[in-house]
């Protein structure tokens, strides 16, 4: 705290120009935006990522797989294998399962 009650120092009350105030071109009030935040809501899907914990097996066979040129990463080798083993499944599971996914992408676009 001594440095800034420096006695010594001259004490200077020069202004600094700080240009013009810069003011918005148009006002808005918060019941607009929420009235237009209700009506722009149309969102169809989220995508984010999240994580899956696997073993050093399954992460090695999927490295394989991209590697080899079956797959583009080891996320697509994960889809790929998925969409394979939702396509073998009976179609009323199938039914069951879009079901499934519908709620949980709902779930998603509310939390997002």
């Amino acid at each position: 705290m001594s440095l800034t009650n420096n006695p010594n120092r001259e004490k200077k009350s020069t202004l600094i120009d700080r240009g013009n105030n810069i003011t918005p071109q148009n006002s808005v009030n918060m019941n607009e935006v929420l009235l237009n935040d209700k009506d722009n809501k149309t969102i169809d899907s989220v995508t984010f990522y999240a994580n899956v914990r696997i073993n050093n097996h399954i992460k090695n066979k999927l490295q394989a797989l991209s590697i080899l040129g079956l797959a583009n990463s080891q996320k697509d080798a994960i889809e790929t294998a998925v969409n394979y083993y939702i396509d073998s499944l009976p179609p009323e599971t199938i039914r069951k399962f879009k079901t499934q996914v519908e709620v949980l992408e709902e779930r998603d676009k509310k939390t997002k």
